[in-house]
């Protein structure tokens, strides 16, 4: 596929860095809700726009299930404890034991969708995903979490990351904000251990120029050192970008060291900016990057390309 423009270097300006608190956890109550309005609003003109809507619709229905669920298991004191002296993830991805909520959040998520409109693909896809037993959604996402899906299984892909995020956002929210402790490498979530989906430099008083990595399963957000890869966590050959004559809002932030890319959004630029939506959303930055020949450290399961190999992904000593 072919472009018009290309990826033009920005000057670093660390600016005046507050110092926030470590880490932010999501509201459960808003914060599916503003990924819809975002994307709706991102979604006009887009050359993605049919399949921006479509994910403000699973949005939606993230939101109107996370109303009518019940509050499911949180780690007891002793997990957090030992978490936290040994540098753990408290709710950690590939380890957590997920409770019966998952299911039926996953299974709000598809009624939510009942004649919701969309691609014949996606909807078959949400057919196959409704039809499914307990155990095979849980099988589904066991697999997702461990990167190991199945041809097969990568229609349905939208479907079980929408209940995985809500499922580890539910609990994220409920945690004391004060308890998450960074872990080595500190580019690792602090709350599940996974990898950043993207970064934002924040605007607010009292947080602004200071830099979040937002996880794209739990929702949390962890400070984060401004210059420094969000993946391999070198400080040396890093670079941020932008399309030419495009905005500055979101910007590519390459590493020569691990020669991956993850995308830095500022907020000054944008306040409303999304992690989730508008990462999906400059799709010409990623394929101009990629193009000069880096990688995503981290895939959007929203635009997981069925003929790429992802990045190795960094584990945790819990791992």
């Amino acid at each position: 596929m072919s472009l018009k423009g290309r990826v033009v270097p920005d000057p670093v300006d660390i600016g005046q860095i507050a110092a926030p608190p470590f880490v932010r956890l999501p509201d459960i109550a808003t914060h599916f809700a503003a990924r819809a309005t975002r994307l709706d609003a991102l979604a006009p003109g887009n050359p993605l726009e049919p399949f921006l809507r479509f994910v403000a619709d699973i949005a939606r229905a993230q939101h109107k299930a996370a109303g009518a669920l019940s509050a499911g298991m949180l780690p007891g004191d002793d997990h957090i404890a030992f978490c936290k002296a040994h540098r753990f993830a408290l709710i950690e991805r590939l380890t957590w034991v997920r409770d019966a909520s998952f299911v039926s959040g996953a299974r709000a998520i598809a009624r939510a969708l009942i004649g919701v409109r969309m691609p014949e693909a996606a909807a078959s896809a949400l057919a196959a995903f409704t039809a499914r037993d307990d155990k095979s959604i849980d099988a589904l996402a066991d697999r997702l979490l461990r990167e190991e899906q199945e041809p097969w299984d990568m229609a349905e892909v939208p479907f079980v990351a929408a209940a995985l995020e809500l499922h580890w956002a539910r609990m994220a929210a409920r945690l004391d904000p004060a308890v998450p402790v960074p872990l080595e490498p500190r580019s690792l979530c602090p709350v599940c251990g996974s990898t950043a989906l993207t970064s934002v430099v924040e605007a607010a008083a009292g947080r602004q120029g200071s830099r979040f990595l937002c996880c794209g399963l739990c929702q949390a957000r962890w400070n984060y050192t401004r210059i420094q890869c969000a993946h391999c966590v070198s400080t040396k050959g890093i670079a941020y970008h932008h399309v030419e004559g495009g905005s500055k809002a979101v910007r590519a932030e390459t590493c020569d060291e691990c020669r991956t890319y993850t995308k830095a959004l500022y907020l000054e630029e944008a306040p409303d900016l999304d992690p989730v939506a508008d990462d999906l959303a400059t799709l010409p930055l990623d394929l101009l990057v990629g193009e000069a020949g880096w990688r995503r450290a981290r895939l959007n399961w929203y635009l997981m390309p069925q003929d790429e190999e992802a990045p190795e992904p960094l584990s945790a000593t819990s791992a």
